[in-house]
């Protein structure tokens, strides 16, 4: 499936060396490219989070020139960030075929479940021992994620989604192990994001992240403990319809 059908933005097509390639319609950078440092690194982070959100959905056609062209950068760092999505399984290179977004791994997204449920659950209990725990900021990220469902505002959902788990671990004191979740995660939030129209008609999700944090108000931790497990499980079950309908996104 294309970007086009996906995202319902037209396919814009640059002229480059005389011949016309694809590229990536109104998709825009996140960040602006870097003043200094590598500039592979930034191509690298702007093709996996466009692959993370789906911008770029499995099966998509990449090529050093459209993402140069996209960037606007020279072929060698569209080069150098492509073989780096290769090796961490992102896109597949076939010879004499050329470069696609790779299926979604379900072997890794179970793997990115079972280490957040473990590590946001050791987080949680953490957060419960500090006698000075405040949980507003919480309460405030919850209000807003009710908010974003009742508006179907996809986006700011998934993002207090996300804020909300980020924060547990900032009252933790473990703020960086958030990166180290969200790094390994990618698949799974490839699924998520595909699996996000359900998701916020669930009103058992926002139950679920207002239960959370009622769970650490009341340092109950064998209730935290045993939400955050259905929380973080729940994608697998929720989202076994969509896994076959849309069976050529997914690679065992």
């Amino acid at each position: 499936m294309s970007a086009e059908s996906v995202s319902g933005d037209p396919v814009s097509r640059v002229q480059t060396r005389g011949r016309p390639f694809e590229v990536f319609g109104d998709l825009r950078p996140t960040a602006p490219p870097p003043l200094r440092g590598r500039r592979s690194d930034w191509v690298y982070e702007e093709l996996s989070e466009a692959i993370r959100s789906l911008r770029l959905p499995p099966g998509t056609a990449l090529s050093e020139p459209a993402v140069a062209a996209w960037l606007q950068v020279s072929r060698a760092p569209a080069r150098e960030a492509i073989t780096r999505l290769a090796d961490h399984g992102l896109v597949t290179v076939v010879p004499q075929v050329g470069t696609q977004v790779a299926p979604i791994s379900m072997r890794a997204v179970k793997d990115a479940v079972f280490i957040r449920n473990a590590l946001e659950t050791s987080a949680f209990q953490d957060a419960i021992g500090d006698e000075d725990l405040e949980t507003q900021e919480l309460h405030t990220i919850v209000a807003r994620n009710r908010q974003a469902a009742l508006d179907n505002d996809l986006d700011a959902f998934f993002e207090t989604d996300e804020r909300l788990h980020q924060l547990v671990f900032s009252l933790a004191g473990v703020s960086q192990v958030w990166d180290l979740v969200r790094g390994t995660k990618l698949q799974l939030d490839r699924l998520r994001h595909l699996n996000l129209r359900a998701a916020i008609e669930n009103p058992e999700v926002v139950s679920e992240h207002q239960r959370i944090v009622e769970a650490l108000d009341n340092r109950d931790e064998a209730g935290g403990v045993a939400l955050i497990h259905q929380h973080s499980y729940r994608i697998l079950g929720d989202t076994e319809g969509l896994r076959k309908e849309h069976e050529g996104y997914f690679t065992a």
